[in-house]
């Protein structure tokens, strides 16, 4: 279980506004964490969890000098393409970078970010060692281990 404890100061202040911690032990973020004004924001990164967000900025510090211009967002294993498109709309001005890890999970919701951003939604289906996809009228079987946003594109 990661505490605070382990977090750089820095961070932690950064983020109080935005971190919850009810019920306790359990890190989550109220809302996107960073934000000023939405249109000030540059680059929207996007986690798993509050966790991730808190880990990942404890050693890129440097992403929390220009307050406002980075915003940072816990978006679950399993976003909807609605939640998502939501975000990309809140912060029209920014570049949105999916931080996940180079799981099946994480390289296939590289791809539902992306298509979020462009307003399409699919469905991936993990049998049998392939992800299966349905795309612009076809019909798709990638080998788990080839699968990635760029194979997909």
């Amino acid at each position: 279980m990661l505490t605070l404890d382990y977090v750089d100061r820095r961070v932690q202040v950064y983020f109080a506004a935005w971190i919850d911690l009810s019920p306790k032990d359990i890190i989550s973020l109220k809302e996107t964490a960073g934000v000023v004004e939405p249109h000030m924001a540059r680059q929207h990164f996007l986690f798993y969890t509050a966790v991730d967000v808190i880990c990942f900025c404890h050693f890129y510090q440097h992403l929390l000098k220009n307050i406002g211009s980075n915003v940072f967002s816990a978006i679950g294993f399993n976003p909807c393409t609605e939640k998502l498109g939501q975000l990309k709309k809140q912060f029209p001005n920014a570049r949105t970078i999916g931080i996940f890890d180079d799981t099946v999970l994480g390289r296939v919701l590289d791809c539902k970010v992306v298509l979020a951003c462009i307003r399409k939604e699919v469905s991936f289906e993990l049998a049998h060692g392939a992800v299966l996809f349905s795309y612009r009228g076809k019909d798709f079987v990638v080998p788990e281990a080839l699968f990635s946003l760029h194979h997909f594109r």
